[in-house]
């Protein structure tokens, strides 16, 4: 039997599991990511300041037991050690408790082992080739020579919907249905810690939660290193708005929280245009069979880290039942 080749367009959790698993069941795989980098919602920004590189965790702070449990599962222990984060005070069913030192894009970056990625490759469209057969991917006005049987987006689904549009596949209009929801986060580093919790969710504030990144057993000097992120609601109706502005905003609300001015060591705002969606779409993927087109991503369950594992194992199922 000929070897089936699939397009994944979007190197983030979901991409790269689905990336993993077709690879392992003998499917030729390759990604195409706008970024520089693979993990989405696992990704780290790094700051260089004073000479110390500090790492923030600006998508998901941590994993909870169960998502430790499935990450580990896909993993030899010692290429990705989780470690204990929260004290077990702090410990719940849904707390993220555990966390990577060198920041939680490692897990991206181990599933990118071995996979065929594009990256600096942002998709724009999609062709048919061979008669209809196949398609073939548009990266920035270039069409790319490969032919693949299946291409499966991973993007937000707003993205995917461009993608897909000359297509014609009914997925299109559901797709444009979902409403996206972005959050604005600030990665700031202050002249000593805040004796707070390793994690502070504040009430009735616009600051959905507080990440001291310092406490994850990383270099930061003496310095307090936070990743602060504000609610999602609130992130898109501010979503357009100048950065400076919104991190006035969010330094004001830390003083209303009773932070005080601090001393800022290093601060900067990070715009993160497509954090989920406002309601999942309540299924683990779209497809069209006869099309051979399918989406998956984490908005399909619920914008989490265990959402895009689920998502990806339905979409590795319907791709070896759709290429077999």
């Amino acid at each position: 039997m000929t070897q089936r080749h699939v397009a994944i367009v979007g190197a983030g959790l979901s991409g790269l599991e689905l990336a993993r698993q077709l690879t392992n069941a003998g499917v030729s795989t390759t990604l195409f990511d706008k970024s520089r980098g693979v993990s989405g919602r696992v990704a780290t920004r790094r700051a260089e300041v004073a000479g110390h590189t500090l790492r923030f965790d600006h998508g998901t702070p941590g994993l909870t037991e169960c998502q430790a449990e499935k990450i580990s599962s896909l993993t030899m222990p010692t290429q990705l050690a989780l470690e204990p984060w929260l004290p077990p005070s702090a410990m719940t069913g849904n707390e993220p408790h555990f966390s990577l030192a060198s920041g939680m894009n490692g897990i991206g970056k181990w599933l990118a082992q071995g996979q065929s990625i594009a990256l600096n490759a942002p998709v724009t469209a999609l062709r048919e080739s061979c008669g209809g057969k196949t398609w073939q991917i548009e990266s920035e006005s270039t069409l790319r020579p490969q032919n693949f049987d299946l291409v499966i987006t991973t993007t937000p689904p707003l993205q995917a919907a461009n993608i897909l549009k000359a297509t014609q596949t009914p997925m299109i209009e559901q797709l444009n249905t979902m409403r996206p929801e972005g959050c604005w986060s600030l990665m700031l580093v202050t002249e000593h810690p805040w004796d707070i919790a390793p994690l502070l969710t504040p009430q009735d504030s616009l600051i959905e939660r507080v990440i001291s990144e310092h406490t994850k057993g990383r270099l930061s000097n003496t310095w307090g290193v936070y990743t602060i992120q504000a609610h999602r609601a609130w992130s898109q109706r501010h979503m357009d708005e100048d950065p400076t502005l919104v991190c006035k905003k969010i330094l004001s609300e830390l003083d209303r929280l009773g932070f005080g001015r601090m001393n800022i060591v290093y601060h900067r705002m990070h715009r993160w245009l497509y954090a989920g969606v406002a309601e999942p779409l309540g299924e683990a993927i779209l497809l069209d069979t006869q099309r051979k087109l399918m989406c998956a991503g984490d908005w399909c369950l619920g914008n989490d880290v265990t959402s895009a594992l689920k998502s990806a194992d339905a979409a590795w199922s319907a791709a070896i039942e759709l290429l077999s």
